[in-house]
Order: C-alpha cells, then sequence, then structure tokens
C-alpha cells in the first residue's frame, strides 16, 4: 500500500475519464465569469490524482460537471469509453448511482441509521440490494476497520468513522471512478493520513480517484497533483 501501481512495460493503462476543452461561464450581477476555460485531464484505471487550488477557483464545479450536476457549456467528457450526454437530471442521477463514488467532506450520513443502512443506501436506490450486495457491504467495512460496528448508529461515531462509513458507501455499488471533494476537510492529519491510506487500497485493487485537496500529505502521495488556476490545470506533481 502506498506506492503506485504501474502498468507492465509496452501495455497502456485503460482510460477511465476523458475531459476535453471544458469550459464553464457563470453570470454574475451582469459580469460573465469564466471559471472553466478549456480544461482537460486524463484519469487512468488504478490511479490517484489530486487538485488544489485557492477558494472558488472552480474545483466544486469542476466536480459538478463531472457528475452531471452542472452541465459545460463546451467540451465533453468520456466517461469508461463513452461519451456523457446531459440529459435528464433523473438520468444523470442514475449515471451517478451507477457509475461515480462520491466522498464528501460533510459525510452526508444518515446520522440516526445504522453503518449498514447508510451502505446498502445507494444499492437501494440502484434496485439491488439483496443478499450478494449485503456480503459486499460486510466485506468492505471489514477493509475499512468498520466491522464491530456495522448496527452501530451513525451519528454515534467520531469524524474519522464516519469518513470510513463514506468511503465505504462510495464503492458498495463497485463504481471505476472515485470523486472525493475533500474528503478530510474536518479531521486531523493523522486522520486524514488513515483516510488516504484507504484511498490507496482502492487504487491499488483499480479504482480511479479523483481528489480535491489542501492537504500536503494527500497532495505528495497522490499519483499526480494538478493546481487549479484561472480555469486550467498545471501539472505541479
Amino acid at each position: 500500500m502506498g506506492r503506485s501501481r504501474k502498468a507492465p512495460v509496452g501495455v497502456e493503462k485503460k482510460s477511465i475519464l476523458s475531459l476535453n476543452g471544458i469550459h464553464k461561464h457563470f453570470s454574475i450581477a451582469g459580469n460573465r465569469i469564466t471559471v472553466i476555460n478549456g480544461l482537460s485531464l486524463e484519469l487512468n484505471e488504478g490511479e490517484i490524482v489530486a487538485i488544489t487550488g485557492k477558494s472558488g477557483c472552480g474545483k466544486s464545479t469542476l466536480l459538478n460537471i463531472i457528475t452531471g450536476i452542472t452541465r459545460p457549456d463546451d467540451g465533453h467528457i468520456i466517461l469508461k469509453g463513452k461519451r456523457i450526454r446531459y440529459r435528464s437530471d433523473m438520468f444523470m442521477s442514475r449515471l451517478r448511482n451507477r457509475e461515480i463514488g462520491q466522498i464528501f467532506q460533510t459525510f452526508r450520513l444518515l446520522e440516526d441509521e445504522s453503518v449498514i443502512s447508510n451502505l446498502m443506501m445507494p444499492a437501494r436506490i440502484k434496485g439491488n440490494a439483496g443478499s450478494p450486495v449485503r456480503e459486499y457491504a460486510l466485506e468492505i467495512l471489514g477493509r475499512t476497520g468498520m466491522s464491530e460496528y456495522v448496527n452501530t448508529r451513525t451519528g454515534l461515531l467520531s469524524g474519522g468513522q464516519k469518513q470510513r462509513v463514506a468511503i465505504s458507501r462510495a464503492i458498495v455499488n463497485r463504481p471505476s471512478l472515485i470523486l472525493a471533494d475533500e474528503p478530510d476537510a474536518n479531521l486531523d492529519t493523522a486522520k486524514s493520513q488513515e483516510i488516504f491510506k484507504l484511498l490507496e487500497m482502492l487504487r491499488d485493487e483499480g479504482k480511479s480517484i479523483l481528489i480535491v485537496t489542501h492537504k500536503d500529505y494527500m497532495l505528495k502521495h497522490a499519483d499526480r497533483t494538478y493546481t487549479m488556476e484561472n480555469g486550467v490545470l498545471r501539472l505541479i506533481k
């Protein structure tokens, strides 16, 4: 754990996410504000890419475009070899549920529900909450060190434990792509490192992970790190 997986010599890595010439503008008080300006990015299978940048530079907008919450003004996105077509909200919601695992800084857990109930929620939405999925959810909790809390009410957990549950929930539908929006923002340095080690474990299992973060540890240990400036990404590592 902690080392980037490398494809064998002569074997190309499989592209999971490709952003091509993405543009996004907003109108604020009659002024046209460019947030994303021709941005392109490639994320391969079994890779962690981190993005940092000043508050308001467009990082969250970029994640919203990838998930289909926000439509780009120009450019296109290819996910697992297929171009994303921005259709109805219901269509995009199903796409997110099926293909993308999301991790948020505020956890977004059901505090009054048990840990296992939180994990099963994406599967219920997908209409696939049978015994095999529950068994996989229990397996995930074992891998993230949360087995003893299966039936614990989520509101009783610590911040670090809640984020472990959130990470577990993000992968219960077996997505190829995981988007993490400052997943360690509310955690101390030690807990932040623990969370990153979990992400490394998922990377080593072939997941592709895009992280927005300000934490030095994550920026240093990602396979590639970019800073977002003037609506584009600049490679810094």
